[in-house]
């Protein structure tokens, strides 16, 4: 084993028992049409590629995205080879083991005295975090164009695909390839025409690629005593002041169907910083009812979004987009949004 490599790498390596004959790999890369990702650290054996992640705090968010980085990976590449998945770090959500056992993710804790050793994870303050997604490649599967080709797959029957691309507005070019791309993963069959095979997979990605709280910007303690009262009251004043904004997720998924609503969060968009002053006056420190989550908007949620019942809320394919984004309820909460609305 190479005497170079730090103290963490080194403990993870041992507590795999990795044979010294393995080719090992840091900062190994997962293409995705134009978009890279990187994985922390690939081993190479006979009939094995062992992929892991090293975090400080081991989360859902962690999980999932380690269970998607096993399913995108080029299977050109790995051959028949089993594919092993590993996160390692000095804490984990109780939540999460259950999870990561679910989903075949096996989870290894960091000692105490190797803490110092952790590379120090970016911390993003409350005004750019919101922002980070705005640079992600075109051609991951949650930007704008993408999204309206999977959208239209998820909500339609299936078509082909200029048919797609006729109904969507996306070119040709672009539609053929995100087509491609779901079929490779094995997201979407070609069989009877083009449909959704595996819609836990693609909402998988979806919440690695652009999970909701990385647009969170505040969230705000209210009076309220359920989501219902909170979003009626909030929308009331909003319309009377002129501000725009839309709820998502589960607060906009309830008026084009979905069963399934929170009544102790409501979720908002506020695409102008000017106006998210407003949204102050609900806030109370030690009030312990409805929370109200505030988010940032990386692309126009206003124009597409529609009036219901006097409250503006996103549209439909942007709400399975953040339903999908929200964690393991909001993925259950998106898959029934789908069943409700697709034909």
């Amino acid at each position: 084993m190479d005497e170079n490599l730090d103290l963490i790498n080194q403990f993870v390596l041992e507590k795999l028992g990795i044979s010294q004959d393995s080719k090992i790999k840091w900062l190994y890369p997962i293409s995705i049409g134009e978009r890279e990702l990187l994985i922390d650290l690939a081993i190479e054996s006979k009939d094995t590629m062992t992929l892991v992640e090293v975090r400080h705090r081991i989360n859902e968010d962690t999980i999932y995205r380690m269970y998607a980085y096993s399913n995108l990976i080029d299977k050109k590449m790995v051959g028949r080879k089993n594919i092993r998945m590993v996160c390692a770090g000095k804490s984990l959500k109780y939540s999460t083991q259950e999870l990561a056992s679910r989903l075949g993710v096996e989870i290894l804790l960091i000692p105490p005295k190797l803490y110092q050793y952790l590379p120090n994870e970016a911390k993003t303050s409350e005004v750019s975090a919101p922002f980070e997604h705005i640079k992600a490649s075109p051609s991951s599967l949650t930007s704008e164009k993408a999204w309206k080709i999977v959208c239209f797959l998820l909500t339609e029957k299936p078509y082909n695909i200029l048919s797609i691309s006729k109904k969507t507005g996306v070119s040709y070019g672009w539609t053929n390839s995100i087509i491609h791309k779901l079929e490779k993963t094995g997201m979407i069959t070609s069989d009877y025409g083009l449909r959704i095979k595996d819609i836990d997979k693609l909402f998988n990605v979806v919440s690695w690629e652009r999970p909701l709280e990385s647009l969170l910007l505040k969230t705000i303690n209210t009076n309220f005593k359920t989501a219902t009262q909170c979003i009626n009251e909030v929308a009331i004043n909003l319309n009377r002041l002129g501000i725009d904004y839309a709820f998502t997720a589960h607060s906009s998924a309830v008026s084009y169907g979905s069963s399934i609503m929170r009544e102790d969060t409501a979720y908002i968009y506020i695409p102008d910083p000017s106006d998210r002053g407003a949204i102050r006056s609900f806030s109370e420190r030690e009030a312990g009812g409805c929370r109200l989550k505030v988010y940032v908007p990386e692309r126009d949620v206003v124009k597409s979004s529609t009036m219901f019942n006097g409250i503006r809320i996103v549209d439909v394919c942007q709400n399975i987009l953040d339903l999908a984004g929200l964690g393991m309820d909001g993925r259950i909460a998106a898959k029934d949004l789908v069943n409700k609305i697709g034909k």
